[in-house]
């Protein structure tokens, strides 16, 4: 099943580039978890199985090597739940981002996974699960505009212009 989805931030694609690759440590990690926490908030108030003890909420995520795409770059994704493993599909994806002018730019999400349990799976899927990835998705891109728009330690900084003088302005 193809999932897609996307959104802007209103930040220029340099800033978003460098926050995404080196600023936020455990990024990729902690919106994953945020968005599967939604979506499974989703599942138990609109579908049939609530929650199930005993299955994990944790989720892994691997983020592959960046490919530059004209002013824009690629981050190729794949997103698992860890635990009971066979009851959740596995996300593969490509999450884009592009300029949309000198101070904003677009993320979009495009993936693809297969529904787990065969036949029945895919009947379930059509029937609400999809609407639950769906729901994860936009979950997953709000958290990361969120997370991005967050300010990172000084020392992770982009420099956005040459250094200041530091010295008084009388000995200049």
């Amino acid at each position: 099943m193809l999932v897609y989805d996307f959104t802007q931030i209103p930040l220029p694609i340099a800033l978003v580039r460098h926050r995404l690759l080196h600023a936020v440590t455990g990024l990729w990690q902690q919106v994953a978890v945020a968005a599967y926490d939604e979506g499974e908030e989703l599942l138990s108030r609109v579908g049939p199985f609530g929650p199930v003890p005993g299955l994990s909420k944790a989720v892994s995520v691997h983020v592959g090597k960046v490919r530059d795409r004209g002013e824009g770059f690629v981050m190729p994704l794949q997103w698992a739940a860890t635990g009971s493993t066979e009851l959740f599909p596995v996300m593969q994806a490509d999450v884009e981002i592009e300029p949309l002018g000198a101070q904003a730019s677009q993320l979009r999400f495009s993936g693809s996974y297969d529904p787990p349990l065969g036949s029945v799976g895919r009947r379930l899927d059509r029937l609400l699960l999809h609407q639950l990835a769906e729901a994860t998705v936009r979950a997953l891109l709000k958290q990361l505009v969120a997370a991005l728009l967050v300010e990172p330690a000084p020392d992770l900084a982009v420099p956005t212009a040459e250094p200041k003088e530091t010295r008084p302005a009388h000995l200049r």
